[in-house]
């Protein structure tokens, strides 16, 4: 194995990245703007629906605006902040500038499989809030579905940048691992880096919150906050949904969900069958095809 990249090598494959855009996805966002009078739902709906502008929408928010000292995690409230001028100004200059995806590359999979993601955890954020003793009592926060969804969107947003720096990426992916080897070892085995840690780069760059950068970065551990000076109880309850959002997926091999399964069932106060159950529902409720073209 090869060592780690350092900083630089790291920050040099991150600059520069763009994520490609979903073509039905902008257009739809231009015409919800275009209105009269809009609607705010449907326009941040619509802003959702794109890896690309949410991802331009939320980085604008947290380096253009000055005099607004917390960290922005929200479409809905990257839009109030913004307002619907530069908002308008955002999405068209992404639109005329943007590179579009490719049916059937593994960056266009990859955009498809990070709307569903964000779908999932959003779909999650709002039925745990009603089946899980935790929240019924207050003991655990309540969570934004749109915090929740930009978070399962970019959660994997490493990935993006070693699919569009190296072609051999997708056959990565698809490599068959045995017990014990993560993805991230993996990738490291082959690039001296991860998706995991490259996430935490574009994180970075996008001006995020630091707790979403941890999650990010430790997105399949355990102790994702292990040393850190995380004291909003949220995120580690964001962290655990996005967990369950990986396994539904399918993306946590058998032994790897069993790692997490005991914490989720506690944290949750759901036992094993009626978290099998919450996996259906949510297969059922965001199915194969969400946010395709």
């Amino acid at each position: 194995m090869g060592s780690r990249l350092n900083q630089k090598e790291s920050h040099r494959l991150v600059r520069g990245f763009t994520v490609p855009t979903r073509p039905s996805a902008m257009l739809e966002a231009l015409k919800t703007q275009q209105v009269f009078v809009q609607n705010p739902q449907a326009v941040a709906a619509a802003v959702l629906q794109d890896v690309a502008l949410a991802a331009q929408v939320l980085q604008a928010a947290n380096v253009q605006l000055t005099g607004y000292s917390r960290k922005v995690e929200s479409i809905e409230v990257a839009m109030v902040l913004l307002g619907q001028d530069k908002l308008r100004e955002i999405t068209h200059e992404l639109f005329l500038s943007v590179e579009i995806a490719r049916k059937e590359s593994t960056m266009q999979k990859m955009r498809i499989k990070s709307v569903r993601a964000g779908r999932i955890l959003s779909w999650l954020s709002q039925e745990l809030a009603t089946l899980s003793p935790g929240f019924l009592n207050g003991h655990l926060p309540g969570i934004s579905p749109d915090e929740a969804y930009l978070l399962g969107m970019f959660h994997d947003c490493g990935q993006w940048v070693l699919a569009q720096r190296f072609a051999d990426y997708g056959e990565v992916l698809a490599v068959e691992r045995p017990e014990g080897q993560t993805l991230e070892s993996l990738e490291e085995e082959r690039y001296q880096t991860s998706h995991a840690a490259l996430g935490a780069l574009l994180g970075e760059a996008w001006q995020w919150p630091k707790p979403l950068i941890y999650i990010v970065e430790a997105h399949h551990r355990l102790d994702a906050f292990a040393g850190r000076p995380v004291r909003e109880r949220k995120y580690g309850v964001l962290h655990a949904m996005l967990v369950l959002t990986e396994w539904i997926e399918g993306d946590l091999l058998a032994w790897e969900w069993a790692q997490h399964e005991q914490h989720l069932q506690q944290l949750f106060a759901l036992n094993s069958m009626q978290i099998a159950d919450l996996r259906a529902k949510a297969l059922a409720a965001v199915p194969l095809t969400s946010g395709t073209d």
